[in-house]
């Protein structure tokens, strides 16, 4: 099912597309649409392309909030999703979806039902990177595309008073509550919807992602409401008074609650107080006064359009509204000498934040219960995170620390269905001349030897059609290009030799250990349709394209079938090795005539053979190069 769901809350000229959100779980899409007066059309129609398959629709008198917008997904009848702002006069934002050939989208309906647009399709398996940045001390602005934003008008709904306004009794679970009913105090001392108010000429150009349109104040924290996705800078602190400043780049602040006096303890309670304020055309900041600045910490919602500034010693409970999450798993990469990346994942969204100082940077995750530490202890091993530790904390989540230096540079993104966090640390000079080092130092690649990975394996069958099985194909596949590699005088080490379950972080280590040349994944392509045939051949890396070029060709030389080219793809097992590394697609095992061919002895001769030579001459034209 992918739902394109837009929210009708606020009158503004025109609507205004914020972001897509994707969800894994139920594979949905969400499309955050603010609409104007008038609305969606109620029959949004569609136009079919051909070449590739595909269809596209138009969103009316509509702007794009940033930069044009794709998903791509793999193992499904879709295969990408692009948005883009089509036309400025008029506004118009178009939608393309692109689908697998052969699928019929005479099929697919667009219905507008109360605001949402509902189309029918298949399990979405994202491909591509969808993360947005949360946190980063980088600095520059980062750049936007420009949009015209007219001049809105305020629409006051009263919301009836009920049970569920009541304030809950522990904070944590006020945190949830008004990111979920985003309710604003007014000084008639009525509660209303949280509302845009924006004067602007129409000619003005918003250069924005996040626009900050409303403030909440609840047990002594001020909530800051807005619509696309919140960035935030290092925290930083002034004195005389004491003030907590944090900056939030490419945000636009309503002018109707800019610069205003906000008391955090309305009760009395505290002193604090803060201020919403345009700092440069296209960066907000906020500041807070407190003789406890510096307890102060920023809490994101699990969407990211909404974050709380609170005193820490208030957040003492942990139950949280209807978002109870778990750490599924972690992937750590080496991007450089100087820089490695993490990514959580988790069953849920998060809501958490980021508390960074001068030694240390502590990741509180405040809805999640429970992770399994030795997995992330044996995915921590000899990498860049190897020194970061993971705790449950009482009353409050799980909290991930490390130890930095004050000069490294520290960014957090955020997947855009709030289920993935991604931490990319810099070292500075300091930090990479400490006597022990967070990155191990990798050893010296041994010359003409090979680690070949038969996919999947065990319990993990890969593709299956008609009683026949990826992983069966992919082993003797293997087992055939070793023998040749070996009558040649190759070194070959096997990630699997026989049926066994290996995990993909098993496979990289092992891979890692071996220090080979190269890297080589054998497996056999699948697809919903029938139609799709033939060979690709899979790389990520800029150093692995021509390890992929030498045996794609050698592929489609030896092979009677179509060439379906080289792709870069963010396939784990070639993404993780830090050696030139591959993933060959030796067919579809989907496609009638192919699977038929797959599994003669014919078939896998060629292909062990054609890759066996692409491997040799690579091998050795990088062996004349070092001469």
């Amino acid at each position: 099912m992918f739902l394109v769901q837009c929210f009708a809350s606020v009158n503004a000229e025109p609507s205004k597309v914020m972001s897509m959100h994707y969800d894994d779980s139920s594979s949905v899409i969400f499309l955050n649409i603010l609409e104007s007066p008038e609305g969606l059309p109620k029959n949004l129609k569609f136009s079919k392309l051909e070449n590739p398959n595909r269809i596209y629709f138009d969103i009316e008198n509509a702007v794009l909030i940033g930069d044009k917008q794709q998903l791509v997904f793999s193992k499904s009848e879709i295969k990408e999703i692009r948005l883009s702002q089509f036309t400025t006069e008029p506004d118009v934002v178009r939608g393309v979806i692109t689908f697998e050939e052969g699928f019929d989208t005479s099929k697919v309906k667009l219905i507008n039902i109360n605001g949402n647009i509902l189309i029918k399709c298949s399990v979405m398996s994202l491909k591509n990177e969808y993360f947005n940045p949360l946190y980063d001390e980088s600095s520059p602005n980062l750049p936007y595309s420009s949009v015209t934003v007219n001049s809105q008008v305020v629409q006051k709904v009263a919301i009836p008073q009920s049970s569920a306004l009541k304030a809950p009794d522990n904070v944590v679970a006020d945190i949830q509550q008004a990111f979920e009913n985003s309710i604003l105090n007014n000084s008639d001392g009525k509660s209303y919807d949280s509302v845009v108010s924006v004067d602007l000429s129409s000619d003005l150009k918003l250069r924005t992602k996040y626009y900050i349109n409303g403030y909440f104040i609840k047990n002594n924290g001020l909530l800051v409401n807005g619509s696309g996705q919140i960035t935030a800078s290092k925290m930083f602190y002034l004195d005389s008074p004491k003030r907590l400043v944090i900056d939030l780049p490419n945000t636009f602040v309503g002018k109707d609650i800019r610069n205003k006096e906000i008391k955090i303890c309305p009760d009395g309670s505290c002193k604090d107080t803060a201020k919403i304020g345009q700092f440069e055309y296209n960066k907000g900041r906020i500041v807070v006064t407190s003789e406890s600045a510096e307890k102060y910490i920023p809490v994101f919602s699990a969407d990211a359009q909404s974050m709380l500034l609170i005193n820490a010693d208030k957040l003492k409970h942990t139950e949280l509204v209807n978002c109870v999450s778990n750490l599924d798993k972690a992937y750590v990469r080496k991007i450089d000498n100087k820089t490695g990346e993490l990514i959580l994942s988790f069953t849920e969204p998060v809501v958490h934040s980021i508390l960074r100082n001068d030694n240390s940077l502590n990741l509180y995750m405040f809805n999640v219960r429970s992770y399994n530490e030795l997995d992330l202890i044996k995915t921590f091993k000899n990498t860049y995170y190897n020194e970061l530790t993971m705790s449950l904390l009482p009353q409050i989540g799980v909290r991930a620390s490390m130890k930095i230096n004050k000069d490294d540079i520290v960014k957090v993104d955020q997947s855009i269905d709030g289920k993935a966090i991604r931490l990319t640390i810099t070292r500075s000079a300091a930090s990479s001349s400490e006597s022990s080092p967070v990155i191990t130092a990798k050893k010296t690649a041994i010359q003409g030897k090979v680690v070949l990975d038969a996919g999947h394996g065990g319990s993990d069958y890969g593709a299956i059609r008609d009683g026949i099985n990826e992983k069966d194909i992919t082993l003797d596949i293997t087992q055939r290009v070793a023998s040749l590699l070996k009558s040649k005088g190759y070194k070959v080490a096997l990630t699997r030799s026989d049926d066994t379950y290996v995990s993909l972080q098993e496979r990289v280590d092992f891979s890692e250990e071996e220090t080979p040349e190269i890297f080589v994944s054998i497996h056999v392509n699948s697809a919903v349709a029938t139609e799709p045939m033939g060979i690709e051949t899979h790389y990520y890396h800029d150093y692995s394209k021509e390890l992929a070029e030498v045996v794609h060709k050698h592929l489609m030389k030896e092979i009677d079938t179509k060439d379906r080219g080289l792709v870069k793809s963010k396939f784990y097992v070639i993404n993780h090795t830090t050696i030139p590394a591959i993933l060959v697609e030796t067919g579809f095992l989907s496609n009638d005539e192919e699977r038929s061919e797959l599994i003669t002895d014919s078939r896998k001769k060629k292909t062990a053979k054609a890759i066996a030579e692409g491997i040799i001459e690579y091998i050795k034209s990088q062996q004349s190069d070092k001469k």
